[in-house]
Order: structure tokens, then C-alpha cells, then sequence
């Protein structure tokens, strides 16, 4: 996999607030079990958030996505898509990790810890959390050690490459492409935006 990603360009983008192809829905396959969700699955409102642990703008945006979720309960569907940047030197590994631990239903834990911030990425640090939130060790040190899910995390950064995506954190929101740390009222008028557009189509 060849990814040719300058990272100046992919600082100008993570910083960017704008839709890309807003003229054409992008149309995403969520089935399965590879994409970690929060939300049921006929949420009317679906936010696809592709991202990177070791990612700066990421961590920022995550205290906007925990409030949309408790506020929208289950009429929003979280997915997330794995991007870890060239970059980043950790982010990949991180990424592994957190798969790891969504083995034994503790993505979301591990995944909230990790965007805290307050989390090394490195190996050791990924195998101390993975202690602390009462993961059989045994199981996560092999699945850690063998690079279990590395071919599900690259097929997710292939994804963002085939859409084009240079930068993080990027969210597709009802199939509009944002890349950028929006704010919740940017959101919400998005939202409001593809709830008005879901009416006029019915």
C-alpha cells in the first residue's frame, strides 16, 4: 500500500473546516463487524469519523463528539474508521491496539482512554492500559504481538485514500465529507441540514 501523503498539506487539511464534494454523498459499506459503532444501526443520523490516536486535532474534537452523543442518544450512530497518518510514528501501532482490545469488547474504553491524552502510545504504555481495563493480558500481549488487525486498519486508511483524505480528523456526517475539528453548533446545523434533506426526499 503506497500512500502518498505530504505532511504539510495534511497539517493545512487537519486544520481545515470546509466539505469536500458536498455535491456528491459519499456512500460508505458499514456492515460488518470491522468498523467499531456506537448507536443502533437505524440511527436516522450517522457520523463516519476517521481518525488517528497520536493526532492532536483528534483528541480536541472528542469532547464535541462525547457531547453530540449524549445528546442525540440514539438518533446518532458514531462509526469509526482507523487513518493513522505517515507521520505519526505511534499511531499505527495505537490503532492495532485499540483493535486488540475491541477483541475482548473493550474498544470504546481503550479507544476514550487513548484520545484522552493522558496515555503514552508506546508499547509498553499500550500494554499498561490494556492491564488496567482488565484485559486478559495473555490474549492482548499475542494480539499486540502479531500485529493481529493490521490489515483491518489498513483497509480503512485505504478507504480514506480511495475518498481522497489527506488529513485528520475527517467526518463524513449523513455521506457529506468534513475535514476538520467542527464545533458541536457546526454540527448540529449539518445535522439539521440532512434531517431537512431526509423530509423533502420522503
Amino acid at each position: 500500500m503506497i500512500r502518498a501523503t505530504v505532511l504539510g498539506l495534511a497539517l493545512i487539511l487537519a486544520c481545515a473546516s470546509l466539505a469536500l464534494s458536498a455535491d456528491q454523498p459519499v456512500e460508505l459499506d458499514l456492515s460488518g463487524d470491522n468498523h467499531p459503532a456506537i448507536g443502533p444501526s437505524n440511527a436516522p443520523f450517522t457520523i463516519v469519523e476517521f481518525s488517528d490516536f497520536e493526532c492532536p486535532n483528534c483528541r480536541r474534537l472528542e469532547p464535541t463528539l462525547i457531547e453530540l452523543r449524549k445528546g442525540y442518544g440514539d438518533k446518532l450512530r458514531l462509526v469509526w474508521f482507523d487513518f493513522p497518518l505517515p507521520a505519526h510514528s505511534h499511531a499505527l501501532i495505537a490503532a492495532i491496539a485499540a483493535r486488540c482490545a475491541g477483541e475482548q469488547h473493550q474498544f470504546w474504553p481503550y479507544h476514550d482512554a487513548l484520545m484522552s491524552g493522558r496515555e503514552g502510545l508506546g508499547a509498553g504504555n499500550l500494554l499498561d492500559l490494556a492491564d488496567r481495563l482488565g484485559l486478559d493480558p495473555s490474549n492482548f500481549r499475542q494480539c499486540l504481538a502479531e500485529r493481529k488487525y493490521q490489515g483491518v486498519v489498513e483497509s480503512d486508511i485505504d478507504t480514506g485514500d480511495a475518498l481522497g483524505l489527506s488529513g485528520t480528523p475527517t467526518l463524513i456526517i449523513n455521506g457529506r465529507v468534513y475535514t476538520g475539528g467542527l464545533t458541536v453548533p457546526e454540527i448540529k446545523s449539518t445535522i439539521a441540514g440532512a434531517s431537512k434533506q431526509r423530509q423533502t426526499n420522503q
